[in-house]
């Protein structure tokens, strides 16, 4: 009788991880760099007398864990290791503009004596762009704008920075009763409120642009509500050339924590490390199932 052939492992193809009280995956990760399962065990070494070596050793424990690197950051990878909770805007062909919200004070937004709403200006979807936008008020009746990134500056008509504190209008705009006025170059009006306007200088609000998009995920970490929920992942090796599978499921997985890097001409690339459990119920931490080609 010959020798089997051996069984070779190459490659990753996925990583899946999925809800352990119903079965459903939270989504797949296909660019990845790698994942590696480790077992590490601790021993209880027995010494005595003058020998240097011990004489017996037992099994204490063992460590199972989970690393893997992936290129890609889907809203299940905040969720799963961040505790994150994640709300979701549509994608819109025309942009986005959040709701005014005040910082300091109260009167920069204001229905009534201050800016009632800052607003996408129609067909002027083209000037729009991306970042988080200052309002100060510099007098009862005028506001200068900030922003506090030029990412898309370059996008329809040029935007640039009046000076080194961010300030994008060149003078003052005034707020009027009930009145649009633009912030030039952004496709962005503020609305002036329906009284008299009557602000308090140096009272701030922010918003938020985006520019015509396929969909925006807001990712919240680090409520004091946040979970970490147990899950299971399903890990698949790339298909040989000869037709073999070889995956790996862990039935019990726990996570917390991964960085996220801004290097210079760089991917990021978040490295993922879990703990694997065992599972009571099905009285294992992990299956191998390697399927050998016909």
């Amino acid at each position: 009788m010959a020798l089997s052939e051996n069984r070779i492992v190459y490659g990753i193809h996925s990583i899946v991880p999925y809800s352990r009280t119903d079965g459903m995956p939270y989504g797949i990760f296909k660019v990845l760099a790698g994942g590696t399962i480790s077992l590490a065990a601790e021993y209880e070494d027995l010494y005595g007398g003058s020998q240097k070596y011990p004489w017996a050793s037992e099994l204490k424990t063992i460590s199972a864990e989970f690393t893997a690197s992936v290129k890609s950051m889907p809203d299940f990878l905040f969720e799963l290791f961040l505790g994150a909770s994640i709300s979701t805007t549509v994608a819109s062909a025309t942009g986005t503009c959040s709701t005014l919200t005040n910082i300091k004070g109260t009167s920069c937004k204001s229905a009534t004596i201050g800016v009632a709403s800052a607003t996408l200006k129609s067909a002027s979807d083209a000037d729009l762009k991306a970042g988080k936008y200052i309002v100060k008020v510099v007098s009862a009746t005028t506001v200068d704008v900030y922003c506090l990134t030029d990412v898309e500056f370059g996008r329809g008509t040029d935007l640039t920075f009046q000076n080194d504190d961010l300030k994008i209008t060149a003078s003052a705009l005034t707020i009027a009763t009930a009145t649009e006025v633009t912030i030039p170059s952004t496709g962005i009006e503020l609305t002036g409120g329906s009284g008299t306007i009557g602000m308090t200088i140096g009272d701030t609000a922010e918003f938020y642009v985006a520019a015509p998009h396929g969909g925006i995920s807001e990712i919240t970490v680090g409520q004091d509500t946040a979970e970490f929920p147990e899950h299971g992942q399903l890990c698949v090796a790339a298909k040989r050339s000869n037709g073999d599978i070889f995956e790996v499921e862990l039935y019990k997985v726990v996570a917390a924590g991964f960085p996220i890097g801004f290097e210079e001409t760089t991917f990021s690339i978040p490295e993922l490390t879990a703990k694997v459990l065992y599972d009571s119920v099905k009285n294992k931490v992990y299956n191998v199932r390697a399927i050998s080609h016909a």
